[in-house]
């Protein structure tokens, strides 16, 4: 059930004057603002300091995170993370839920703080198909009941609000797992070798040489080369194209792109080009690897371990 747009803007209005800090084992939490915006068509890249659960009720659109483009369509629950660049885009306009907020980390479990830390370093914080998940069922069950005739029980919409924040946080802490398994088996870089990591993942759409990554980290090129021997035992020429290739794994996996825009988003000059690198390194081709990964029954957690280990083998 989609709920009504006269639903979503009564709730939002009684959300942002009444439940504003969620109190309660094993977090706590600071609000700093619902909505429910019906015919949203975007808005301007930004950033801000906090997260940002979002939830498209319906309508379709994109979603642009970091340079990379998500498709966005009814059931899709994605989360912006603290200092990441992103906006949206939608030529018909969505029914678009959100809830930005902060961690209380000196009234939550450490834990918690731990599982917030692991959420910061994901590539991505996006799922598909979450409409009959716990969390979007229960953000529908708090819409319905702050948008009644009276709110009787004010504490139920609290809890409601709390629980509506861990089960989401659970959910992309579970199905994105195979990142802090990335972080786990990734060499521990530099700290010159992280900034041309985070430049790279960056600028992977764009022409990446050298001699432009060294004046970036204020390096000679000499200097980058050695380090990229000594602590990764890859030339920088191998060390991007696997990273290009790494990227288009998860997005041939993740996302509804389609391939030649894939190619083109990781720095592919010609989708020809890029399947054969693809093919290359992965020993199958980026459509029968969609094809193959997306048939295979598998929940979620198992099917980010087999694509961890898959890109893994391939680029080792």
């Amino acid at each position: 059930m989609v709920p009504t747009i006269a639903a979503c803007q009564k709730s939002s209005l009684y959300l942002n004057e009444h439940v504003t800090s969620l109190q309660g084992p094993p977090a706590s939490f600071f609000i700093h603002y619902w909505g429910g915006k019906p015919r949203h068509r975007g808005n301007m890249p930004h950033a801000h300091s906090f997260f940002e659960i979002c939830y498209v009720a319906e309508g379709v659109g994109t979603y642009v995170h970091n340079g990379i483009t998500y498709p966005l369509r009814q059931g899709t629950l994605y989360c912006s993370k603290p200092n990441s660049s992103h906006h949206i885009e939608s030529e018909d306009g969505m029914l678009l839920l959100f809830v930005a907020f902060d961690l209380i980390q000196e009234a939550a479990d450490p834990q918690v703080v731990q599982t917030f830390e692991r959420l910061k370093r994901f590539h991505h914080m996006f799922i598909a198909d979450a409409e009959q998940s716990a969390a979007v069922l229960t953000w529908k069950a708090l819409i319905a009941y702050c948008s009644g005739e009276a709110i009787d029980y004010p504490m139920a919409a609290e809890k409601l609000a709390h629980s509506l924040l861990l089960t989401s946080l659970s959910m992309f802490s579970r199905y994105s797992e195979s990142f802090t398994a990335e972080h786990a088996t990734e060499p521990v870089y530099s700290g010159a070798l992280k900034e041309a990591k985070d430049y790279i993942m960056n600028h992977l759409s764009n022409k990446l040489t050298l001699k432009e990554l060294a004046q970036e980290i204020h390096l000679s090129e000499r200097q980058l080369s050695r380090l990229l021997s000594e602590q990764l035992g890859l030339t920088f020429p191998s060390w991007v194209r696997n990273e290009r290739i790494k990227r288009a794994a998860y997005l041939l996996v993740y996302t509804d792109i389609n391939i030649e825009d894939i190619s083109s988003e990781v720095g592919f000059e010609t989708v020809h080009y890029f399947s054969k690198v693809f093919a290359d390194l992965m020993n199958i081709t980026p459509a029968k690897f969609r094809k193959s990964v997306r048939s295979n029954e598998l929940d979620f957690a198992l099917l980010h371990r087999y694509l961890q280990a898959a890109v893994n083998r391939s680029l080792s």
